[in-house]
């Protein structure tokens, strides 16, 4: 069952003008799995009321026990001009968790995860690569991340610290850049990052037209485990 409750902004860093991470301190903290999402408004609620004008945003955060959630919000329309706007450390805002059904497999620990990132659909990741560390299976995480510039990478240093170089390949698809690759991700590049593709999980979030593309080229090929989280 969903938790509503308020939540104390703990911390708001600023990424790029556009992208902002907000660590929360909600009033009731629950246990979630990686990959889920939470819905967020600037108005305060009551059990009486109807729900709010909100949005909705993949929680950037596994459970932990410092009982803080973490998000990533890119400015793309009124709603999130708002929360830039008005949110900032010490407010108060009002969350419903956790949906959603982007989670990592249940009945398989053994075979690789591989996630495919564009732009801020990189979010929900950063919740496998905490999920995963804690169960001491980080090292069956692959993650292929595509941005436009080098400068688009989110907590950048936070994924080399653990990631290695087979588990982290960077695209920039409007930049040229010796730490990246100069294109976008091929079909090529995901079979080849897993040690046996055909059972690998497969977990796309980006734009509408990179999930599709992407989910086309990996059916393609008869792979089953793909899984797709949207957003615009």
């Amino acid at each position: 069952m969903a938790v509503v409750t308020q939540a104390e902004v703990l911390s708001v860093i600023e990424h790029t003008a556009e992208i902002r991470e907000y660590i929360l301190k909600p009033d009731k903290y629950r246990r979630f799995e990686a990959g889920m999402f939470l819905q967020l408004s600037l108005e305060e609620f009551n059990s009486s009321d109807y729900w709010p004008e909100s949005r909705t945003f993949s929680l950037a955060s596994y459970y932990n026990k410092e009982k803080v959630i973490r998000l990533v919000i890119k400015k793309a329309g009124r709603y999130t001009t708002r929360i830039f706007n008005e949110v900032d450390k010490g407010s108060e805002v009002t969350i419903k968790y956790a949906y959603g059904d982007f989670i990592l497999p249940v009945f398989d620990q053994k075979n690789d995860i591989v996630c495919l990132a564009g732009g801020t659909g990189v979010t929900p990741f950063f919740s496998f690569i905490e999920a995963l560390e804690e169960q001491n299976e980080l090292e069956r995480l692959k993650l292929l991340y595509s941005a436009k510039k080098y400068e688009d990478f989110i907590r950048l240093d936070y994924l080399k610290e653990k990631l290695n170089d087979d588990q982290l390949l960077l695209f920039t698809t409007q930049e040229k850049n010796k730490e990246t690759i100069n294109r976008r991700i091929s079909k090529e590049d995901v079979i080849n990052s897993a040690s046996n593709y055909q059972k690998a999980h497969y977990y796309i979030c980006g734009t509408t037209e990179f999930n599709l593309d992407l989910k086309e080229k990996l059916e393609a090929e008869n792979l089953k485990n793909i899984y797709l989280d949207q957003w615009e």
